[in-house]
């Protein structure tokens, strides 16, 4: 390609260059400056682990690090719920970089801002719009939830890639080799997070059923053989091996909590994404075709010619693209409604549905450019509306409640609803955002593992109630009473001959207790006091802190800011958090 294509090309695209700087500017800026949260803490652990014994291992000699009390691990400690890609992802990472915080997130980070690139190109080469790509790259890069993911050690912002992918090679299927990308694409999305099966699901069932995509139907025979060979092997593996899969899904025990948990996935689909404003629009657009067409049929009735000049409403693929986005997000409402509580639902977010985001973003590029056009005051205008207020979410239509809690019947769900009224219409935590990348965010994590680094000795002993995988990460002290009696994988511990500390307090050094978790590990602050005092343990303690519960939570809903405020009402508030030095006779 000559210099002058290259040069020619960039000026063609270049408010997508500017969009995909900023974009890396709000992704890359200070990137390992604030501590992993506790997810984050178990993806590099069991990173560091990979370097170790080349699986994810849970137990590394020093520290058993499993926060489902071991349900997730095989009978050698190694991990098998959770496919590894995400693990070996990192451990690749601290191969290059060295373990540390920022070496943990670059290439999660890396996969969300290419994201925004796959979005754009997908769009730009599937419609032949600019506007509809600019428009879809522009509301992802100012989407604070997707920049929350993309700065996430976690599976998120690789679901974020990989979406992006399958569709392009979905779309654009017509080949043996095309269909090879597919199946490689809906594997990797699935070793990502299972839940990522559902938009290999939704394009695979449209290719049945939706006439345009004939030509892919052929090749989706081909590909669901091989998908399936690549992901149900895992689904085996990871049932028979471990109980960590039945321990962290909820079977919905009537007709009534379904419907409860799917109302509860829509709210949480709608509350980051404008894909209530894209139905909106996408309403008038349909409105405004058929007005022109009734007016266009009562000037000329019955002309032939006039029939093959009516105003065509969306092209087929822009259709088809609408259609994938739509059944893709069904799927994944379905798919967590099945698995997952009401509860469970409002607590993690759009966390096992994060490759809604981008798709959202596409649809509603889509939508805008076509109503919009050309016309550029029309277009600023709902860019502007969808990327900086919350009027294309859910958020508005609740503002009313603000608890959030809506009622039928005997069933309830929770909306998110902002503290502040002008928040509930205007606010999208943009601001804050970009001010918390210059500024420091301590949380407890980072307090306490501060503390320990200075004052721990490298072999002193640690007992830590929550947070064990970063507070391990960055401090590397043994940890006791990480395995009680009533963990599925006691017994297999004690045949594997773990040392004695792993199952008891007996010469802890240290006591890091965590008051939003007080019987988070199946003990209570009193069961340690009392054994360590009745071994001759003597506990002073030396710091209290205060207790924020998650460190860069990655769920706009729960995250705080640097100033110790929130977007949205906290549910509660806790008493300080304790560090204690236990002294022991003879020591």
């Amino acid at each position: 390609m000559k210099r002058s294509d290259i040069i020619g090309a960039l000026r063609q695209h270049w408010p997508f260059i500017i969009v995909a700087a900023v974009a890396a500017m709000f992704i890359f800026t200070n990137l390992g400056r604030d501590y992993l949260w506790e997810d984050e803490g178990d993806t590099a652990a069991l990173a560091a682990n990979i370097l170790k014994f080349a699986v994810p291992k849970a137990w590394d000699g020093a520290a058993f690090l499993d926060s489902d009390h071991g349900a997730r691990l095989n009978r050698n400690l190694v991990m098998v719920t959770h496919p590894w890609i995400q693990y070996y992802l990192a451990a690749g990472s601290f191969l290059v970089f060295g373990q540390n915080t920022f070496a943990a997130r670059f290439l999660f980070a890396i996969a969300g801002w290419m994201s925004i690139l796959f979005v754009y190109l997908f769009v730009w080469r599937s419609i032949g719009s600019r506007w509809a790509a600019f428009t879809a790259a522009a509301l992802l890069t100012f989407s604070v939830q997707f920049l929350l993911y993309a700065r996430q050690c976690r599976y998120c912002s690789l679901n974020l890639l990989l979406v992006c992918w399958l569709f392009w090679t979905f779309f654009k299927m017509k080949s043996a080799r095309d269909c090879a990308l597919f199946i490689l694409a809906a594997a990797l999305l699935f070793h990502t997070h299972p839940y990522g099966i559902a938009p290999v699901v939704a394009l695979g069932g449209l290719s049945f059923i939706y006439r345009p995509f004939a030509t892919q139907r052929r090749w989706i025979c081909f590909a669901a053989p091989a998908v399936a060979l690549l992901t149900l092997p895992w689904l085996a593996l990871s049932s028979l091996s471990s109980s960590g899969s039945e321990l962290n899904t909820t079977s919905a025990q009537s007709v009534g909590e379904f419907f409860e948990r799917c109302f509860q996935a829509f709210i949480e689909s709608t509350s980051v994404t404008p894909l209530i404003g894209t139905a909106i629009v996408l309403a008038v657009v349909v409105l405004t075709h058929l007005a022109k067409r009734k007016t266009t049929q009562n000037e000329v009735s019955g002309s032939a010619a006039t029939a093959q000049q009516a105003p065509v409403l969306l092209e087929t693929n822009e259709t088809s693209i609408l259609l994938g986005v739509f059944a893709t997000v069904v799927l994944y409402g379905l798919e967590t409604a099945v698995t997952q509580s009401s509860d469970s639902l409002w607590l993690a977010g759009m966390r096992y549905a994060s490759a809604i985001l981008p798709l959202a973003a596409i649809a509603a590029g889509i939508v805008i450019a076509k109503i919009s056009r050309g016309n550029w005051l029309i277009w600023t205008a709902l860019l502007l509306v969808f990327e900086f207020t919350k009027l294309a979410q859910l958020t508005p239509w609740v503002a009313a409640k603000p608890d959030g809690v809506i009622h039928f019947g005997s069933y309830s769900v929770g909306a998110h609803v902002p503290q502040k009224i002008i928040d509930r219409f205007l606010g999208s935590g943009l601001t804050m955002y970009v001010r918390d990348l210059w500024r420091e965010n301590p949380g407890t994590v980072e307090k306490s593992c501060k503390f320990l680094r200075e004052n721990a000795k490298p072999d002193d002993i640690l007992i830590v109630n929550y947070g064990m995988e970063p507070t391990y990460f960055y401090t590397r002290l043994p940890q006791a009473m990480g395995i009680q009696r009533q963990y599925p994988v006691y017994e297999r511990a004690r045949e594997l001959r773990l040392p004695e500390f792993v199952f008891g307090s007996d010469h802890a050094r240290w006591i890091v207790w965590r008051s939003a978790w007080e019987t988070g590990p199946g003990y209570a602050i009193n069961d340690v006091l009392r054994e360590i005092t009745e071994h001759g343990g003597k506990i002073t303690t030396v710091l209290q802190m205060e207790e924020t519960v998650w460190e860069n939570r990655e769920d706009i809903h729960f995250h705080r800011f640097s100033d110790g405020s929130y977007l949205f009402p906290r549910t509660q508030t806790f008493p300080p958090s304790r560090i204690a030095r236990v002294d022991w006779p003879g020591e």
